[in-house]
């Protein structure tokens, strides 16, 4: 009997240990990284991942987004002269010529298949005129995104002065592009070839540097959709990728990493992490409504919980509703409940995650009581007028039903004393 004890007991010791190590982050190549969900942005792991470095032609992403928001994939355009003279003769580029006629469609799957610097270049002259103009356009992307640790200094990626991100704000990037199903059609693809134009003649062949998305790599895998690879002496190998499996569907970003293929595996370990460490929750308005009622009260909203709906994000597993608190949030167009892990959690989930539990996990739109509405004119008067005599009535009810209260309750402790009265008679008949 004792010796199955041990055994149960060594068998659940070892199903722990089982359960820590999946929860463990990976050990990376790269010195910065972050993890996010590709369904909701929120992020899942950091690794250093606010730190700025050069990032090199996963640039090409902003380019990429950019052109998506804003361009006609169909249209056609001419290559400059200064697109084309702007980007080093010994970087990745077609060769385009001065007035070669191309398509926006021909041009984004050479920047994202092969990653040519020269038709990042054409892009940026054919939605803006001219490059610094669409340079300003990404800075300004970047901000709106909540970019605070990104600066573009051109649209491929080259090193330059000023010319930097983070593995967190790369991941918004991504994020944001992977919006549009354009993204993946170009940045997923594996070989592409250019059609005849007013220079150059059919057959010109172009492939993918993701070698995670061809199948006869090594580090091939399924789960990949859409990726970006870069390289420079400075930023080194740094990647993006979009990975979806039954699950989960995210998204990694790498940056400064020493190893080429250390971005791949690196990539593949923090996919497995996602999948393994994190489940899916799905909060319902009962689990929340309570605590977000009185996160409006706190930041003096009123907060219609009608307009409660339930969310869906994910918690380390073990993790649960339980372990979330929330704040309300005021904004230019209402209010949004900001949810991050509760303070007695944060231990927990930062051994996991590599953060302080701090920060939003997510933002959930809230939706407040409306204002009374404004009038104007003799409408204000009027309506106080025919309030005032409304509010006269009730509170002479109010007074009527303190009335009655107060007489019935007199009435009842006056049959009591005349009770006990009549007893206390007979009583004294009796002696």
């Amino acid at each position: 009997m004792g010796k199955k004890i041990i055994a149960c007991l060594l068998a659940v010791f070892m199903l722990c240990g089982s359960v820590s190590a999946l929860a463990a982050p990976p050990k990376l190549e790269s010195p910065s990284a972050c993890l996010m969900d590709a369904e909701t942005g929120q992020i899942l792991y950091e690794l250093d991942a606010q730190t700025e470095r050069p990032m090199a032609s996963i640039t090409k992403t902003m380019t990429a987004l950019l052109i998506m928001e804003n361009g006609d994939l169909s249209a056609s355009t001419v290559a400059t002269a200064e697109a084309i003279n702007s980007v080093e003769l010994d970087s990745t580029r077609v060769g385009f010529e001065p007035n070669e006629q191309l398509t926006v469609d021909e041009l984004m799957y050479c920047m994202l298949v092969y990653s040519a610097n020269d038709a990042a270049n054409i892009l940026a002259c054919y939605l803006d005129g001219n490059v610094q103009a669409f340079v300003d356009r990404m800075n300004a992307k970047a901000q709106e995104l909540g970019c605070t640790h990104t600066h573009f200094a051109n649209p491929n990626g080259l090193d330059a002065d000023g010319h930097y991100s983070c593995a967190e704000d790369m991941a918004r990037i991504t994020y944001a592009a992977n919006q549009y199903p354009e993204f993946a059609k170009y940045s997923g693809t594996v070989y592409y070839e250019l059609p005849a134009d007013n220079i150059i003649s059919a057959g010109w062949q172009i492939w993918t540097k993701v070698d995670m998305l061809r199948k006869d790599s090594p580090t091939y895998d399924a789960r990949i959709y859409a990726a970006k690879t870069g390289w420079t002496t400075n930023a080194h190998n740094t990647f993006v990728a979009c990975g979806r499996s039954d699950q989960a569907d995210l998204i990694v970003s790498v940056l400064g990493c020493p190893v080429k293929n250390g971005i791949f595996t690196d990539t593949a370990a923090l996919l497995n992490y996602g999948e393994q460490a994190y489940q899916k929750l799905t909060v319902t308005v009962d689990d929340y409504k309570k605590a977000a009622k009185k996160a409006a009260k706190k930041a003096d909203c009123k907060l219609d919980t009608n307009g409660l709906a339930d969310f869906t994000l994910r918690l380390p597993a073990g993790m649960d509703a339980d372990d979330l608190e929330y704040t309300c949030e005021t904004t230019e167009t209402g209010a949004q409940l900001a949810v991050t892990i509760a303070e007695g959690s944060r231990k927990e989930y930062a051994a996991v995650t590599g953060m302080d539990g701090t920060q939003p996990l997510l933002r959930v739109p809230l939706t407040l009581k409306n204002a009374e509405p404004e009038t104007t004119g003799s409408a204000v008067g009027s309506a106080e007028d025919s309030a005032e005599p409304q509010i006269g009535v009730m509170e002479l009810m109010h007074g009527a039903e303190t009335i009655a209260v107060v007489v019935a309750g007199a009435v009842v402790l006056m049959l009591v004393l005349l009770l006990l009265l009549g007893l206390y008679r007979r009583i004294r008949r009796k002696k």
